[in-house]
């Protein structure tokens, strides 16, 4: 039985790779992590996922020497205008390599950047088309934009020389118009861009949810300077799609003139530079200026045009009105008068008649008095006698009586127990009885 000592088996390995692997070879693949150390020397580590989700199923370490490094970088720079960066896929000439101590090792030659073009530009494309599908490309730039601009939420480095450009061309307008800036500060370059910009739009939400009268009117995301290559984080499509779906109206001035980033598709407007941002501000509130003072001029014009006629309208009713009023006199006065002759004739008649009806009354009165009187009497002396008969006294004289129990009238045996006394009324005293 052969045995071998690691360190032969290591060189057996190495051996047995040069004599399958060529010198050199291409390799696609993704950088995972990518650094490098004082030395300039750069280490990656490539990666090959699923093509059906993001599982890693191959990994390699891989070194670019810092002599090398420095001609690739630049070259992968000037065609790219980015750097080499976590999440790109990149297409580079590597040696195989294996070293007793240290193991299998990729040493990257040389590298195509027209591959990553092509893959950042396949990876942009797409995310515009789900965008697109989504309907987020527009959905932000249909909100609708206030008339008036002033409270301004602003998402930007505080150090940054836009965000003081932006300040500064804000409020020192010539025009003396005020703007309230609230700074919400975010890292604009870097592999932390895009977080740190969700999180400062999360906070301009909330308070804008909680504090209504403390809400904004718009956002604006501005970036003073700075690489080109730091434009791939606002290519981000979890950043476009929240500012997509944001409920206020978003600027953003974060590009370079021939540059136009996912995020600036998605906007409500996107402009180059943060003065353009504070420019096109400026010029809606001169606009909306310009508007008040005409229609303040307009309605000056309207008040005095309208002055003028109510002025002569007034002079015309003042000499119309004596005239008019003297008339209105003579003809209520003629009125007057002949409704007055008119009264005194009905008064007259209404008197003449009413004088004839109560003499005929007089006359029926003293006719019928006597007879109704007589009549009244008589009907008086019959219900006096029929009193007189109903009298109790009166049928008492006549040998009737009436008997009483504990006060009360006896009119039936069965009112009555053995022992019960009674008092019997006759027409001139009471007997008291015991009942046997």
């Amino acid at each position: 039985m052969n045995t071998y000592t690691l360190y032969q088996l290591n060189q057996a390995i190495k051996e047995s790779l040069k004599l399958v692997i060529p010198d050199t070879i291409w390799v696609r693949a993704e950088i995972h992590n990518i650094s490098t150390n004082y030395s300039g020397h750069c280490y990656i580590d490539l990666v090959e996922k699923s093509e059906f989700n993001d599982q890693i199923i191959a990994k390699q370490r891989a070194t670019i020497w810092a002599s090398t490094y420095r001609v690739l970088a630049q070259k992968f720079q000037q065609a790219t205008n980015s750097s080499l960066q976590a999440g790109m896929k990149i297409l580079v000439e590597v040696s195989v390599e294996f070293h007793e101590l240290y193991g299998l090792s990729l040493n990257v030659k040389d590298i195509d950047p027209t591959y990553t073009l092509g893959e950042l530009q396949r990876r942009r494309l797409e995310i515009i088309q789900r965008l697109k599908n989504c309907g987020l490309i527009d959905k932000n730039k249909r909100l609708p934009m206030p008339r008036l601009v002033q409270r301004i939420a602003v998402i930007s480095s505080p150090t940054a020389a836009g965000y003081a450009d932006f300040v500064h061309q804000l409020q020192n307008n010539s025009y003396g118009f005020a703007y309230d800036i609230t700074l919400f500060p975010a890292i604009m370059q870097g592999t932390q861009t895009e977080e740190s910009i969700l999180v400062a739009l999360d906070k301009i939400f909330h308070s804008t949810l909680h504090i209504p009268h403390s809400s904004f009117d718009i956002v604006v995301i501005i970036r003073g300077g700075g690489a080109t290559s730091d434009l791939q984080a606002f290519d981000s499509e979890s950043l476009a799609e929240r500012c997509a779906n944001f409920p206020l109206p978003i600027i953003t001035g974060i590009g370079h003139l021939r540059d136009e980033t996912i995020l600036d598709l998605v906007a409500y407007l996107n402009l180059k530079t943060p003065t353009a941002v504070a420019e096109y501000l400026i010029s809606r509130t001169l606009e909306l200026d310009m508007e008040l003072l005409s229609l303040g001029e307009r309605l000056q014009k309207s008040v005095i045009l309208r002055l003028e006629q109510e002025k002569n309208l007034l002079t015309s009713l003042s000499s119309y009105i004596p005239q008019h009023a003297l008339r209105l006199l003579a003809s209520s006065d003629n009125k007057l008068t002949s409704l007055q002759h008119r009264i005194e004739l009905k008064t007259a008649d209404f008197i003449a008649k009413n004088r004839t009806l109560l003499d005929r009354r007089e006359e029926q009165i003293k006719v019928l008095a006597p007879n109704l009187l007589k009549t009244k009497q008589s009907q008086l002396d019959i219900l006096q006698t029929k009193l007189q008969l109903l009298d109790p006294q009166q049928l008492l004289k006549k040998g009737y009586s009436f008997t009483t129990h504990n006060g009360k009238l006896v009119t039936s045996t069965t009112q009555l127990i053995p022992g019960d006394t009674i008092t019997t009324t006759f027409a001139d005293g009471t007997v008291d009885s015991v009942v046997k």
